[in-house]
C-alpha cells in the first residue's frame, strides 16, 4: 500500500479506536443489589465499655456509634443498639471504625476486609424473606480491642419463639491495632463509670 494512504488512513483508524475505547468505558456498571437491614453495635463485655467514634462500611456509608457497654461476650450476639438505615444497601465489603476503650484508655482502629457477602446474603434472604424475617449487621467492639460481625434474621411473626431466628458469623474475630488519640477527651465520662461501679479505676 503506499505510503500516502498509510498516512491517510492511520488517523482514520485512531478515531476509530478512541471512539471504540470510549464506548467501552461509557458502558454502565450493573446495579449492584440492594437489602433492606439494620445495623446493631455491642460492645463491652459487662465492666469493659467503649465508645465508638467511627463507623463505615465500604468508606461510603456510616452508621452512628456512642456508647457501648454489653453484649460484646454473647454467641450468638443479640440487642445492642440499633440503628435504622434510611434505605436498603449494598452488600459491604468492608467496615471501617474507631473506638475508645474506658477501661484501658486506649483507642482501637481497624480497616477489615469481609468475605463475599452479597452471596452469602443473597441465600440468608431467600432462606429467610422479609417481611416474616428482619434483617440486621451485627457489629461488636469490645474494651481490648477484638471485633465481629454477624448476620442476623429476626422472625418478625413467631411470637415469642426465637427458635426460628437466624444467626450467622460473617467474622467471628478481628483484632484491631492501638491508634492516637488524647484519652481526656473521655475522662469525665470514665470517672462517671468508675463512681457507679461499671469499672474499676484504670489510673
Amino acid at each position: 500500500m503506499p505510503s500516502s494512504w498509510m498516512s491517510r488512513l492511520r488517523p482514520a483508524l485512531l478515531l476509530a479506536l478512541l471512539l471504540l475505547t470510549s464506548a467501552c468505558e461509557a458502558e454502565p456498571q450493573p446495579e449492584l443489589r440492594r437489602y433492606d437491614f439494620a445495623v446493631q453495635l455491642n460492645g463491652g463485655p459487662t465492666g469493659r465499655p467503649v465508645w465508638v467514634e467511627e463507623l463505615t462500611f465500604d468508606h461510603t456509608w456510616w452508621s452512628p456509634g456512642g456508647n457501648l457497654g454489653g453484649g460484646f461476650d454473647k454467641r450468638p450476639p443479640t440487642g445492642g443498639a440499633t440503628a435504622v438505615l434510611p434505605r436498603p444497601m449494598p452488600a459491604p465489603s468492608s467496615v471501617q471504625a474507631r473506638w475508645f476503650s474506658y477501661r484501658t484508655q486506649t483507642y482501637y482502629e481497624i480497616d477489615l476486609a469481609l468475605p463475599d457477602t452479597d452471596t452469602q446474603l443473597q441465600q440468608w434472604y431467600r432462606e429467610y424473606p422479609p417481611p416474616g424475617y428482619r434483617h440486621y449487621l451485627m457489629a461488636g467492639f469490645s474494651g481490648e480491642g477484638e471485633v465481629y460481625l454477624w448476620w442476623r434474621a429476626r422472625c418478625t411473626v413467631c411470637g415469642r419463639d426465637r427458635s426460628r431466628d437466624f444467626h450467622a458469623p460473617i467474622v467471628e474475630s478481628a483484632w484491631a491495632e492501638e491508634a492516637e488519640g488524647d484519652p481526656n477527651r473521655y475522662r469525665n465520662r470514665t470517672q462517671q463509670y468508675v463512681d457507679e461501679d461499671v469499672m474499676p479505676s484504670p489510673w
